[in-house]
């Protein structure tokens, strides 16, 4: 959805709530968030930090709430928020164990590749049918047919959007280092023609097809 300019009491009071969540105060946060959101309700980004904040609270069903609300803003992808509903649906219908996408999210809060790979890889060895969980395996792995499993088995968990566009492009480009250069170029296109896919994975295919075509 197009946003005009935001305002400037919004931004500070946006700017304000993380400064806010950072501390650990999220009460606090929440309330500047509202009260960015009210300030400019068609902008996505405090209301997908509400999300968040709601989600480090423990309280996921005001967190997937307002990633629904994000996702409504930005259909066309907005961060994480695709992911964030698949997860917490998956909790709320019983497909995944309540608090499974908190501790998913540790993986982004570490910079260690080691314990980011260890965090995943308990995840998909406990859950198997976690989407995201086998996403970062393959982005970890680095044999390329340990790479091409990962992401099969997170195909076959029906991912959300943004995880299936980013399994895919990681697909196309192991089978163009492959040398099966068609194949790749023939799930790119896919992935710029689907209905489903977010604009960043439509941007990133794009990208990726006029490399291999020029090569």
């Amino acid at each position: 959805m197009e946003t005009g300019p935001i305002s400037e009491q919004a931004n500070v009071l946006h700017l304000e709530a993380r400064e806010a969540g950072q501390a650990g105060n999220y009460d606090l946060a929440i309330q500047k968030l509202k009260e960015a959101m009210t300030l400019e309700p068609t902008w996505p980004y405090p209301v997908y930090d509400l999300a968040f904040t709601y989600l480090l609270k423990g309280d996921f069903i005001n967190a997937l709430k307002y990633y629904k609300e994000t996702d409504a803003l930005e259909p066309g992808g907005f961060f994480t928020a695709k992911t964030a509903i698949y997860s917490l649906e998956g909790e709320v219908n019983g497909l995944f164990p309540e608090g499974l996408y908190t501790f998913y999210m540790q993986i982004e809060w570490t910079e260690e590749p080691e314990k980011k790979y260890e965090i995943a890889k308990r995840i998909a060895d406990n859950v198997p049918g976690y989407a995201p969980a086998w996403k970062e395996l393959a982005y970890l792995q680095n044999d390329p047919e340990e790479r091409l499993h990962s992401i099969e088995q997170g195909l076959s968990g029906n991912p959300d959007e943004e995880t299936k566009g980013i399994l895919l492009l990681n697909k196309a480009m192991i089978l163009h280092e492959k040398g099966d250069s068609e194949t790749a170029k023939k799930l790119l296109a896919e992935i710029i023609e689907s209905q489903e896919t977010t604009i960043s994975n439509s941007e990133i295919a794009k990208v990726a097809m006029k490399s291999i075509s020029e090569n």
